[in-house]
């Protein structure tokens, strides 16, 4: 083969290489060994793996552990799903197209819009995408105001992606009692048109896990138009809270982006998973991937096709709405089966399940010598809580009796050292609650004895699915 290429050795490949950074040694690579005893060795190193339900959790912040039918393992392994790829050739791609026709439909029911694209990589880049659409729409002003309840991770992706680009991000206050989104007023944002901000974004439940009133972020939204051109309102939003929560498109968002893990995808350390993106019917043509529409063929059945493909991969890089190229697609696949099958009366009973073992916990916890409540505002499933000690030595000390504390919110905002965010979910049982109150109590005592903590028979019957 070296003598066809026209080279003399295999090092010739690598000429592009400097030799500075070229490896030398020789691989450390073990001897040839026997299949079975290759097996137990992988088996002994993934048993040192620890399972999201193998003992308490309560971290949340954007990847939730979630309730799977196992219909959606088994459907989405089948060799025609798990296989497929981009259907650029729709005579042979009908199925796949459907699943994606399919998952879109329920994605713009679920946020209250008119469209959906067929996914993107996740919500740090569905966020990222929505603010350049944003852009190309608005025309005009270059002022970017992101609230600061917006997930931290979110916005270091806006930050990588508008690093050498004229867009300026400005970050939005919270109110520090109720732990709302402060949106400025136009006297407060700009000095002329050409300063007016064109977009806004809000997450709701915002990243504290706070529900923000829609209706009014959408009014001091359009306090903010400019010669009859209002900024645009991007809606960071959860799935599952959609089960019972106003859908952002009803009190007036003009793009609705969010994470679809909780839809049918596992923890997994943290992916993969996809960002759903759905927006207006008049801004088709600028949104961002592709779009699988539902046609007739001439004999007057049913088909499906890729309506719009505006990425660089179909038309001339210049025209393209995005350089993202792929659509996730069998991980959005597992959150339109997991939709499909729960239905809106399944998922709304499991945001409700949530939210009750939320404040459950949020109750049982508070009753504990200092501990408090750090907002005022209704929440979903997570919930911020003040210590009187460090929260990320809290945690420790916690995970040292089998149990996973909240998020200690000093890995993003330094100065809520002593906060812990805790996250509860349809798989949280009453007695984990009950679990991580009485080792609560016992980590922040001075003896560091446990005492038991018990539900009564009606709150367990409340509780339940």
């Amino acid at each position: 083969m070296l003598q066809t290429i026209g080279v003399s050795d295999l090092d010739d490949l690598f000429r592009a290489i400097p030799e500075s950074i070229r490896f030398r040694a020789e691989l450390a690579i073990p001897e040839r060994r026997d299949e079975a005893s290759i097996l137990r060795d992988f088996e002994k190193v993934a048993r040192r793996n620890v399972r999201v339900d193998d003992r308490p959790s309560f971290l949340g912040a954007g990847v939730y552990h979630r309730f799977v039918p196992a219909a959606v393992d088994h459907l989405s392994s089948r060799g025609e799903f798990n296989t497929a790829y981009t259907p650029y050739q729709p005579e042979v791609s009908q199925g796949t197209l459907q699943a994606i026709f399919e998952y879109q439909s329920m994605i713009a029911r679920l946020t209250g819009m008119d469209i959906s694209n067929a996914s993107m990589y996740e919500a740090g880049t569905a966020v990222a995408e929505a603010v350049l659409m944003a852009y190309t729409l608005h025309g005009k002003g270059q002022r970017l105001l992101v609230s600061e309840a917006v997930h931290p991770e979110y916005r270091q992706v806006l930050d990588t992606y508008f690093r050498h680009h004229p867009v300026q991000i400005e970050t939005l206050g919270v109110n520090p009692e109720s732990g709302h989104t402060v949106i400025p007023t136009l006297a407060e944002t700009a000095e002329s048109a050409a300063d007016s901000p064109f977009a806004v974004i809000v997450q709701s439940p915002n990243f504290f896990g706070l529900i923000e009133d829609g209706n009014a972020v959408r009014q001091a939204v359009d306090a903010l138009t400019v010669n009859g051109r209002s900024p645009l309102l991007i809606v960071v939003a959860d799935p599952i809270s959609l089960g019972t929560l106003c859908p952002p498109g009803e009190y007036g968002a003009d793009i609705v982006v969010g994470d679809g893990q909780a839809l049918g995808n596992d923890p997994n350390l943290g992916g993969p998973t996809f960002g759903f993106f759905a927006t207006r019917n008049t801004h088709v043509r600028k949104i961002p991937g592709r779009i699988v529409g539902e046609t007739r063929d001439r004999d007057g059945k049913r088909g499906y096709v890729l309506t719009f493909q505006t990425r660089e991969q179909h038309i001339r890089r210049e025209r393209a709405t995005s350089n993202i190229c792929t659509n996730q697609g069998l991980c959005c696949l597992r959150g339109a089966m997991m939709l499909a099958l729960l239905g809106e009366h399944g998922i709304r009973e499991m945001a409700e399940l949530s939210t009750r073992t939320a404040h459950y916990a949020a109750k049982l916890l508070t009753e504990i010598d200092g501990v408090e409540h750090c907002h005022s505002s209704p929440f979903f499933q997570e919930f911020v809580v003040r210590l009187p000690r460090p929260a990320g030595e809290v945690y420790d000390a916690l995970l040292a009796r089998g149990i996973r504390g909240g998020l200690a919110l000093d890995r993003y905002f330094p100065e809520r050292s002593d906060q812990m965010m805790f996250a509860c979910t349809e798989m949280t049982r009453v007695e984990d609650v009950e679990i991580l109150v009485r080792e609560l109590r016992a980590v922040l005592s001075k003896s560091g004895t446990s005492t038991e903590t018990s539900a009564s028979t009606s709150n367990l019957e409340e509780l339940s699915l």
